[in-house]
């Protein structure tokens, strides 16, 4: 059978992996999609596959400067630093000390050595470090707060654009944005009824709004943000979606890792039963089914601290 693509492919190749249909696998619905939102679980929090790096931009609101803290989205599972909010990392001008090195001394690779120049640029960045620093920052991402530990009244306004490099799960299923949304022919604005926008989006995220796809490019408020192309038509009551990571579902470690959570439930329903004697002579192991379940489970789990950890840098909440 081909690779599974969604949850319900997932469940059938889990179960054939047991033995179904030739045997009946003794798991509730219930059970399996339990432990599949386990496995799922633990795969976003240690497998570097089970995340991405993205540079989220939040614009400064009302809200966030008189709280001095920025949501993140529940997708966010570390941040790792945030851009300088000084003009370091800006286009530079004539001007600027490196605009004139690079005029006046580098002119011609050909017949000047870079040393100077790339030594040069090693102090001004040291200088900028011991003077102006990084910001620094305190996440939770049970919170979903991203609190910014600098000076607000010196270091940013209403308006200004805040870059933080962080880490987002994957996520296999579609996700369903909470309450619903209104669009206007010809206006980039989409506002919500019941939702939480800013809870659960970012800028950049492709979403579905109705039978239209559409990209944020601005989140305004739990309840409004900006989205392109400009919707078509007039629209209430529309449910915005984004797709899911589907080649997760197809992930070896995933898979694995799955299945012998299943085992463990599937040997933890039988121990109940464990010496009764069926019509046949059959005689139930549920015991058997459990331990060999929680060997491979152990087996899995070491494996995956060893050799599929997320990177060293990472800063969970």
């Amino acid at each position: 059978m081909a690779a599974p693509k969604t949850r319900k492919q997932f469940i059938d190749y889990c179960l054939r992996k047991l033995g179904h249909p030739v045997i009946e696998v003794n798991l509730d619905e219930d059970q399996i999609n339990d432990r599949i939102d386990e496995a799922l679980q633990f795969f976003q929090d240690y497998h570097f596959d089970g995340t991405e790096k993205i540079f989220m931009k939040h614009q400064i609101t009302d809200e966030d400067y008189a709280r001095r803290w920025i949501y993140c989205p529940d997708a966010v599972i570390g941040v790792t630093r945030i851009f300088p909010f000084d003009q370091s990392n800006a286009s530079i001008n004539m001007f600027d000390l490196r605009y004139q090195l690079r005029l006046h001394d580098l002119y011609d690779f050909t017949s000047v050595s870079y040393v100077s120049y790339e030594i040069t640029m090693q102090h001004l960045r040291t200088l900028n470090l011991l003077f102006s620093g990084t910001p620094q920052f305190r996440f939770n991402r049970k919170l979903n707060k991203l609190y910014l530990d600098i000076d607000w009244t010196r270091d940013v306004q209403v308006g200004n654009w805040v870059i933080v490099e962080c880490y987002r799960k994957m996520m296999p299923d579609q996700f369903v944005a909470t309450g619903t949304f209104a669009t206007t022919a010809g206006s980039n604005v989409v506002t919500g009824t019941g939702t939480t926008i800013d809870l659960e989006l970012t800028i950049g995220d492709i979403i579905t709004l109705g039978n239209t796809q559409s990209t944020i490019t601005a989140i305004n408020s739990s309840a409004s943000m900006n989205v392109t192309p400009l919707p078509a038509a007039t629209a209430s009551g529309l449910t915005a979606t984004i797709a899911g990571t589907t080649d997760v579902w197809d992930d070896r470690f995933f898979k694995k890792y799955a299945v012998a959570l299943m085992k463990k439930q599937w040997g933890t329903n039988l121990k109940k039963f464990s010496g009764i004697q069926m019509p046949g002579g059959i005689t139930l192991n549920g015991q058997q089914i459990y331990d060999e379940a929680e060997l491979e489970i152990k087996e899995l789990e070491e494996t995956m601290h060893q050799l599929n950890v997320l990177p060293g840098e990472m800063y969970l909440g």
